[in-house]
């Protein structure tokens, strides 16, 4: 077993590498072996992982029928394992589907939302990368200021949290020499170009060697040095070639046209565009906006996100959940002038239970609590929060709750609780509980979860020594 994650940790590696050298054809052999293996061994995040690789290879070779493939088999993976890092691929996935659209407005609501999750999670380096993309989305869109700003995020991203990404940081150069090429900002550009022509990732990686050339391209084509960006274009669009990057070769082909247009040189003009028109006709026989509504990628982030705050056992919500949730209503509720109402519940005598009856029917009488508190937030489900705690105590939180009314609450919930009937080998189980609770207008300082938590534990601590089976309500006034 030992050896076997070793041999997918050395494939994974391998292929991220291949990849980032832009060698496809490679990368997609290991990647390929690399989900034989997985599936072998069930390991679900290196399928995904396989998946990611194999998608973004066939997109970038042109062959966007199998890259879409593995997206989906991606996304169905996704929708059963996935955590809230594979949130942000879902998303980068779907803006690379459309940039092949030629959808900018789509793919950059989608690199919004990948930016916003490498943030929150501080993943820095697909944050750099997320908003370098961003500024090429721009870039095509001809909004080159805007490109700019974007770029220098990313570049500040990397100085700050990953300045060993070299590679990263050459892309964005590359992108901020291209914004101020459209700005005809040539000095600037100038600068960066001629810096970037002495690093060692462009003169030793042939992909970023041929973004470098079409940069640099574009740069002497903006000085109206024709001879020169024709050149560059050529050398750029033989590396390519090499690489089968049809994407790039459809762009740079188009450029070509262009440039022997402008000359006057219609024959070669004609040439090239009938080339490129050869080339976007096979890359484009294929859309893929009808399929979308098979990726709906907003359906995989909600599955995602329900395993991540949703109890696994009772269905309703977990420990996390209840606290970033209290804590934003706390917030609003501060804001607003309205109160939280904080009710804790503690099943009597539940380890007995589990002993003498075994842990199946302890599972069961968790579940039938769970679905007793459910019953009482079913009368306003925006207002009331129902959570497992952990082990058998559960929290329901009532938001919008007139202090004067919370004890009302807490019976409620203590007799649907109380009323549970379940019968096991002849047996007449009977539950009682113990609860504890609390309202912010007892606790006016209170800004987070653990401080409500604190004082409606302390409520429940009192329940149990008076003798189980009650329910005690800490405020101003009897405290």
């Amino acid at each position: 077993m030992k050896t076997q994650w070793h041999h997918l940790t050395r494939l994974e590696n391998l292929t991220n590498t291949l990849f980032s050298a832009g060698k496809y054809t490679k990368a997609i052999d290991t990647a390929k072996e690399l989900l034989e293996m997985a599936k072998e061994t069930e390991d679900q995040k290196a399928m995904m992982n396989a998946h990611i690789h194999l998608s973004s290879c066939y997109y970038f070779l042109g062959d966007i029928e199998t890259a879409f493939q593995h997206i989906l088999e991606y996304k169905l993976l996704c929708n059963e394992f996935g955590d809230d890092r594979d949130k942000y691929h879902l998303y980068r996935l779907s803006a690379l589907i459309y940039e092949y659209e030629e959808n900018y407005e789509e793919a950059k609501e989608a690199m919004r939302q990948c930016i916003q999750i490498a943030e929150e999670l501080e993943m820095y380096s697909e944050a750099g990368t997320s908003y370098n993309t961003y500024s090429n989305y721009l870039l095509q869109e001809g909004k080159y200021g805007e490109a700019l700003d974007y770029a220098s995020k990313a570049l500040h991203i990397c100085a700050e949290h990953c300045p060993s990404e070299i590679l990263l940081q050459c892309h964005i150069y590359l992108t901020i020499a291209s914004c101020h090429i459209g700005m005809n900002e040539l000095t600037k550009a100038e600068e960066i170009i001629d810096h970037l022509a002495l690093n060692q990732y462009i003169n030793h990686f042939p992909h970023e060697k041929a973004h470098f050339l079409h940069v640099k391209a574009s740069f002497h084509r903006s000085k109206g040095e024709h001879d020169q960006a024709l050149q560059f274009l050529n050398d750029s669009f033989k590396i390519y070639s090499d690489f089968k990057n049809q994407i790039k070769l459809k762009s740079i082909l188009k450029e070509i046209a262009e440039i022997h247009e402008s000359r006057g040189d219609y024959k070669k003009a004609y040439e090239a565009l009938k080339e490129y028109i050869q080339m976007a006709e096979k890359l484009f026989s294929i859309r893929l906006s009808y399929k979308m509504r098979e990726f709906d990628v907003h359906q995989s982030i909600k599955a995602i996100e329900k395993r991540a705050n949703v109890d696994s056992l009772t269905g309703v919500y977990n420990r996390y959940f209840l606290e970033t949730t209290c804590n934003k209503w706390l917030k609003e509720a501060k804001k607003e002038g309205q109160h939280i109402c904080f009710v804790i519940i503690d099943i009597d005598s539940f380890k007995h239970i589990n002993d003498t009856y075994g842990h199946l029917l302890g599972d069961e009488v968790i579940k039938q609590v769970a679905q007793a508190c459910l019953k009482v937030a079913y009368e306003d489900k925006e207002n009331i929060l129902v959570g497992r705690y952990g082990g058998d105590e559960f929290i329901v939180l009532f938001r919008n709750c007139p202090p004067h009314s919370i004890m009302d609450k807490a019976k409620q919930l203590y007799n649907e609780i109380t009323s549970i009937q379940i019968n096991h080998a002849s047996h007449d189980i009977h539950l009682t509980v113990s609860i504890g609770a609390v309202c912010t207008n007892s606790l006016p300082y209170a800004k987070k979860f653990t401080q409500l938590l604190k004082v409606a534990d302390h409520a429940l601590y009192m329940a149990k020594r008076q003798g189980k089976n009650q329910i005690v309500y800490l405020s101003n006034e009897n405290c």
